[in-house]
C-alpha cells in the first residue's frame, strides 16, 4: 500500500489491497515536503525518512476499495504495526517510510 504525492500535489492511495508494505511516495521525499502535502492527514516526521499518517485518512483515501474484506486486512495491518512499534500508542497514526516517486 502506497500513498502517492504527485508533483501537482494530488494525493492518492495505490495498491490499496497490499497490506504487507506501507510507504509514502513523493516527488520531493523530504519529510517537510511530505508533511506539507499531506496536511492534516499526517502527524509528525519521524527521523528524516519516516512520517506518521492518520489511519482515518488512509481509510478515506481507500474510497470504494474500503469494503468489509479491505477493512479486515487493513485492521490486521494496523494491529501488526502496533505490535512492532510502528504506530502511536492510541493507534490513530501509523508509521510510513518516505520514498522517492518518479513520474
Amino acid at each position: 500500500m502506497h500513498i502517492v504525492i504527485a508533483a501537482d500535489g494530488s494525493v492518492v492511495l495505490e495498491k490499496a489491497d497490499e497490506f504487507t508494505a506501507f510507504s509514502v511516495r513523493a516527488t520531493d521525499p523530504s519529510a517537510p515536503a511530505v508533511l506539507a502535502a499531506l496536511g492534516d492527514r499526517a502527524g509528525s516526521a519521524i527521523e528524516d525518512d519516516h512520517v506518521h499518517v492518520s489511519v482515518s485518512a488512509i481509510r478515506t483515501l481507500a474510497g470504494s476499495a474500503a469494503d468489509d474484506a479491505w477493512e479486515a486486512g487493513f485492521s490486521a495491518m494496523c494491529d501488526h504495526a502496533r505490535s512492532r512499534g510502528w504506530a502511536d500508542d492510541d493507534g490513530r497514526m501509523i508509521k510510513a517510510h518516505i520514498e522517492l516517486h518518479e513520474q
